[in-house]
């Protein structure tokens, strides 16, 4: 088996990621010549926030060098394939990741018990089972009693977003 790693699937980049993405190409493009060096490509992943194992760097560093391309430097279209492809969405890994430490039993499934748990630790005050009910139901956008993946990523993202609007 071999020891390579597959570069993920491209995704679409949102403006605010693709923003993000070409300042960052702009601090490694010295002489503003619309280009970058691919041996800067790690350094510049990494002012975006990101880790990768030594199997994803060897894994990067190939991609970006890439069969036919300038093998010593980027272009901004090159870096931003790179980005879609290899910036990790952090938030959603990282709601991923609650969402398995509320799920104390591993079910795939937040229910009102783990969700009791959740909003007991995260409030200021204790709620009420009737508080907690009204909550979960909110976030039970298919009514079936129980919070999935999908709904609690709203929730999480819903929560963040009314925050920043605060």
């Amino acid at each position: 088996m071999s020891d390579a790693v597959a570069a993920p699937k491209a995704r679409a980049l949102g403006p605010e990621e693709k923003d993000e993405c070409m300042k960052i190409f702009d601090i490694f493009d010295r002489n503003a010549e619309n280009i970058a060096p691919v041996s800067d490509t790690m350094d510049m992943l990494t002012k975006l926030g990101q880790t990768y194992t030594k199997r994803e760097t060897e894994a990067i560093m190939k991609e970006a060098r890439g069969p036919k391309g300038d093998k010593k430097n980027l272009g901004p279209e090159e870096w931003l394939v790179l980005c879609s492809k290899w910036v990790r969405q952090d938030d959603e890994e990282e709601i991923l990741r609650a969402f398995k430490v509320f799920d104390a039993n591993g079910d795939g499934v937040i229910d009102f018990d783990e969700f009791k748990f959740i909003m007991q630790k995260v409030g200021e005050e204790p709620l009420t089972d009737a508080e907690v009910e009204e909550a979960m139901k909110e976030a039970d956008e298919d009514g079936n009693g129980v919070i999935d993946i999908p709904e609690f990523m709203d929730l999480i993202k819903k929560s963040k977003n009314a925050l920043k609007e605060a």
